[in-house]
């Protein structure tokens, strides 16, 4: 938990890797290469052992930990940097709920940051790699509609901080389309890892942490979806899955692509309800906060919105 001086106090921090398998290369050409200027002529050779597809994962402990442990789940194009503090400096969604001492465990996933990746053909990634523009997070991410990119002109009433736009364009990495299921089975062995939690995930890995719940339904107690995207079919989930939420921010009526994915958002959760899941709806300027982008943990108001999501995990709590 928070201290007095509003620092934080850990019991426990560190990092694993799960998910992922070892291959072997043969038959691949050998590469002479220069490593650095005080080093001679260095022999690449790609033959041998790999470890490929698997998640790096960082945990933090409180020393007052107390609590559902809670997993964190980024979504496309980022990194678990996204849990840990907003463009402008300010505190992520990680150190909120590790000051109300819940145990965190902060996902890069398959390809993603330090896990690292496979750049041998045919191994892991078999098509190239995706790097999104600023220009288009400006448009995907509804900061602003795509004309007012040029002028940094964003949404009227936007919360994002578009002051700090490059920091959130270093923020992006590398991308694979082809790793999902390998992404799924990783967040599946760390949920399995970590016992009952909770899953906290963001747009594409709203759709990975759904998917990976429904096989570890025992043990996932509450699934927080932030806006996302490739859900699974609720009819993987029983009457017994945890209580789900999905989160949806402003600006969707500005956006044929968020119309289309709320509309799935809203079947996906009635599905459940029939199912006996309970599903909830978090339309957060339905709700009197106005102005997120599809980055909510960045927005300005981000504390607001973890609040609000604290709020909903201790009510399905106390309902059992």
């Amino acid at each position: 938990m928070g201290t007095s001086d509003g620092t934080l106090a850990l019991s426990a921090f560190g990092s694993f890797t799960v998910g992922g398998r070892r291959v072997e290369i043969t038959g691949r050409p050998a590469e002479i290469v220069r490593l650095s200027r005080d080093l001679p002529d260095y022999v690449a050779d790609p033959n041998g052992a790999y470890s490929v597809g698997h998640a790096y994962v960082q945990y933090f402990i409180p020393a007052a930990a107390r609590g559902l442990p809670v997993v964190f789940v980024h979504g496309g194009g980022l990194t678990g940097v996204c849990w840990e503090g907003t463009p402008d400096g300010r505190s992520g969604w990680l150190q909120y709920f590790l000051r109300r001492g819940q145990p965190s465990y902060v996902v890069d996933n398959v390809e993603r940051g330090r896990a690292g990746w496979c750049p041998v053909p045919g191994i892991a990634e078999d098509s190239a790699p995706l790097l999104r523009t600023e220009q288009e997070a400006w448009d995907v991410f509804r900061i602003g509609p795509p004309d007012g990119y040029p002028g940094r002109i964003p949404y009227q009433g936007a919360l994002f901080p578009c002051d700090h736009l490059a920091e959130l364009t270093r923020q992006q990495v590398p991308r694979w389309v082809t790793t999902t299921e390998l992404s799924v089975a990783a967040v599946a062995e760390l949920i399995g890892k970590v016992g009952p939690c909770t899953v906290i995930a963001h747009s594409q890995g709203g759709g990975i942490a759904a998917s990976a719940a429904a096989q570890t339904a025992d043990l996932v107690q509450a699934l927080v979806l932030v806006e996302p995207h490739g859900l699974p079919e609720a009819a993987g989930f029983s009457a017994s899955a945890g209580r789900q939420l999905i989160v949806a921010g402003d600006f969707i009526d500005f956006s044929p692509l968020y119309l289309k994915l709320r509309a799935r958002w809203h079947a996906y959760l009635g599905e459940l309800r029939e199912l006996g899941v309970t599903a909830d709806y978090l339309d957060l300027p339905g709700a009197g906060h106005p102005g997120n982008s599809h980055l909510l943990m960045m927005d300005g108001n981000s504390d607001d919105v973890a609040a609000l999501i604290a709020g909903w995990l201790e009510s399905v709590a106390e309902k059992g």
